[in-house]
């Protein structure tokens, strides 16, 4: 059977960054698809803002032939007296036969009737030609857009389309575009480009000033960066998510360096460096740790390093950032003309949600809520309450909202600039941490307390007013404010249970307690874990039921260390024994004195030597030498179960063991239930 390249690319306008990846790895799935059950190679994908492409290397010209035997109706019901029955002519029919196609054979319960059905035999290029269009614009976009005739949507308007097997086109159109065999370079390179092969469209692209590899662009801008930052003797720092926005919206990094008016460093730092990477999406530059008035573009440009082409766009880059710069200098200085506690007062007008009060109320609660919390976290009562309820009152600025992403750091500047105190400072500006996995978290005690009590006033107030998220649709961020919760208690060490900081909210809980509540915050500490270790110690740790996360990430530490252990299989087999014997015996009481067989008595004398050491070393959240000191009972356990009968017929003796290996299992059931871990060894 002969094989071909596959060649697909859709050529369209300039899509946002953020659909640039969706689009090549919907294009890549639509394919896949489309190619199921037929030979082929490695798959190679490309993407930029204006185009989207896919090779498929040896991919077989058609499917192969398949024959498979299908099993109907036993033969007794398939035929009486030699004449077809209806169950027959139904079977046949729903393969496509006649009857008389149908054959007999010995199945595993007796003679049955079978049709021999052939798949396969389409040709692949035929299955690509009828199935591309509806796969490419059924593609997932945030948004899409209407365009022609015919109420087509999609991410934006598609301008062309190839489709290749090999050296012969597939015929095909999508939106209405037919398939053809040229495309287009960079805007300023003019001709069109007849393609023939994948390797040969990468080449005649980068020579028409466009690199379609997606990996290469984002090497190539952050390579340039560091470049020309060190040639100005300056460095830019790591922002990821801005190279990867730049990467989706340019076909030619090419990097050049630009100024501002030096004035414009009076303003705070970050509000500049915001500015620049959110609505200019051009890159700070600093020398020894201090911003200076020099930034870096990523132009798309293939001679921008020409001076004059340079210069041109320099200048009209400063000239956009000056006035948003000039903008936040005017909002700044209005701003700074009432105290922060004044702002805040325009947060009666504010609603937070339907019927939770208003942003203003929110403040007093957070502020409430975060002097209860502070003595958990160490954290200054009055400082917590004083940043909590000044933590939203920076929303009500002109610069807030001009730049909504310096919520809490501007909360922070007015006030320091006030001359209060800088632990509030720095806990209205540290409450919004953490924003996402993997963020920074607060550095101060009143940063933790008011950054939780800002999360569970949120959680508490949603729960009981019955707004919980549904599916996947999570408008309110509780999926969120659950995570971001449990990173600061996790990473801070601070021992405290959900429950009792949802005993600390002002609002009252729906009925049946917060029970729904915790098991939705639970399922995201689930989830946390699952990252991090195996599901079955996962869920072996978190049957204990105990609420605390950091004892509960301590015992995972130490069951993981276990599991690496020689002792694991062992010691599993057996305390998985204990816990599922006793599961139903509830009670640790056992008479000592009646243990009459030497192996009760050495299990006996084991437990009472351990019990002590291993819950000591337990409360202090060594659960690694915990279970180290009572893995000394795996031999006595072993012993006992070969010497007696636990479930003896005699009640008293039965119970007086079941009391002993209750306790057994006890001593490890502060740490995890075996009975959750996986019986593979």
């Amino acid at each position: 059977m002969s094989t071909a390249e596959l060649f697909i690319e859709i050529r369209c306008e300039e899509l946002p960054a953020r659909f640039a990846e969706p689009a090549r790895e919907g294009l890549v799935a639509v394919v896949s698809k489309l190619l199921k059950g037929i030979e082929h190679g490695e798959i190679q994908s490309w993407g930029t803002p204006r185009r989207i492409a896919i090779a498929v290397a040896d991919v077989s010209t058609e499917r192969p032939v398949e024959e498979k035997v299908v099993t109907g109706p036993p033969e007794a019901a398939a035929y009486r007296d030699g004449t077809p029955t209806p169950a027959a002519i139904g079977f046949a029919k729903s393969k496509g036969l006649e009857v008389t196609d149908l054959e007999i054979i010995d199945g595993p319960k007796g003679r049955v009737i079978a049709a021999k059905i052939q798949t396969g035999g389409e040709k692949t290029a035929d299955r690509i030609a009828s199935g591309l269009e509806a796969g490419v614009l059924g593609i997932h976009f945030p948004k899409t857009m209407q365009w022609g005739v015919g109420g087509i949507r999609w991410a934006r308007p598609i301008h062309s389309v190839i489709a290749k097997l090999g050296e012969e086109p597939i015929a095909l159109s999508i939106a209405g575009i037919a398939s053809g065999n040229t495309t287009l370079g960079h805007r300023l390179t003019p001709g069109p480009i007849t393609v023939h092969s994948a390797e040969q469209w990468v080449q005649d692209l980068r020579a028409a000033h466009v690199e379609p590899d997606v990996n290469v662009r984002r090497e190539s801008i952050r390579t340039q960066l560091a470049e020309r930052a060190a040639s100005l003797g300056a460095e830019t720092p790591a922002m990821p998510d801005l190279v990867e926005e730049v990467t989706h919206l340019v076909e030619c990094p090419v990097v050049i360096d630009a100024e501002f008016d030096a004035e414009l460093l009076e303003l705070p730092s970050r509000l500049l460096v915001e500015s620049m990477k959110v609505h200019q999406r051009v890159f700070p530059l600093f020398k020894d740790g201090e911003l200076i008035n020099r930034f870096l573009v990523v132009t798309n440009h293939p001679y921008a390093l020409e001076a004059d082409v340079a210069d041109t766009i320099a200048k009209g880059n400063a000239k956009v950032l000056a006035a948003r710069f000039h903008d936040a200098k005017f909002f700044y200085a209005e701003d700074q003309k009432a105290d922060l506690a004044t702002h805040g007062e325009d947060l009666k007008d504010m609603r937070w949600i339907r019927g939770g009060g208003t942003m203003a109320d929110k403040g007093v609660r957070i502020g409430a809520l975060a002097k209860l919390i502070a003595p958990i976290v160490g954290a200054d009562p009055d400082h917590a309450q004083a940043g909590g309820a000044l933590c939203k009152a920076d929303l009500a600025t002109q610069m807030v909202g001009e730049f909504p992403e310096l919520q809490g750091h501007v909360g922070h500047l007015l006030h320091s600039l006030a001359g209060h105190n800088n632990a509030v400072a720095v806990a209205i500006e540290e409450h919004y941490l953490p924003r996402f996995s993997g963020d920074e978290l607060p550095s101060s005690p009143e940063g933790l307390a008011v950054a939780l009590a800002d999360r569970i006033d949120t959680l508490t107030g949603c729960f009981s007013l019955g707004l919980k998220p549904k599916g996947s649709a999570d408008p309110l961020g509780l999926r969120r404010a659950a995570g971001g919760t449990l990173m600061l208690l996790r990473n801070a060490g601070v021992r405290t249970t959900l429950s009792d900081l949802m005993g600390l909210t002002s609002f009252d809980p729906p009925d049946g307690g917060w029970g729904d509540l915790l098991a939705f915050v639970n399922a995201r500490l689930r989830a946390q874990f699952q990252e991090q270790w195996p599901t079955d110690l996962v869920d072996a740790v978190l049957a204990t039921g105990d609420a605390d996360p950091v004892a509960l990430e301590a015992r995972l530490g130490a069951m993981s260390t276990l599991a690496a252990s020689d002792n694991f299989g062992p010691m599993k087999t057996t305390f998985k024994r204990v816990m599922g014997l006793t599961r139903d015996h509830t009670s640790t009481l056992y008479d000592a004195d009646s243990l009459h067989e030497p192996a009760e008595q050495a299990l006996h004398a084991a437990l009472s030597a351990v019990s002590s050491r291993a819950a000591e070393l337990a409360e202090g959240l060594d659960y690694t030498g915990s279970l180290s000191a009572l893995s000394s009972l795996r031999a006595p356990v072993d012993t006992l179960f070969e010497a007696v009968m636990v479930m003896d017929k005699d009640d008293t003796i039965r119970n007086n063991r079941l009391g002993l290996l209750r306790s057994v299992a006890d001593q490890f059931a502060r740490i995890a239930d075996f009975t959750h871990l996986s019986s593979d060894a």
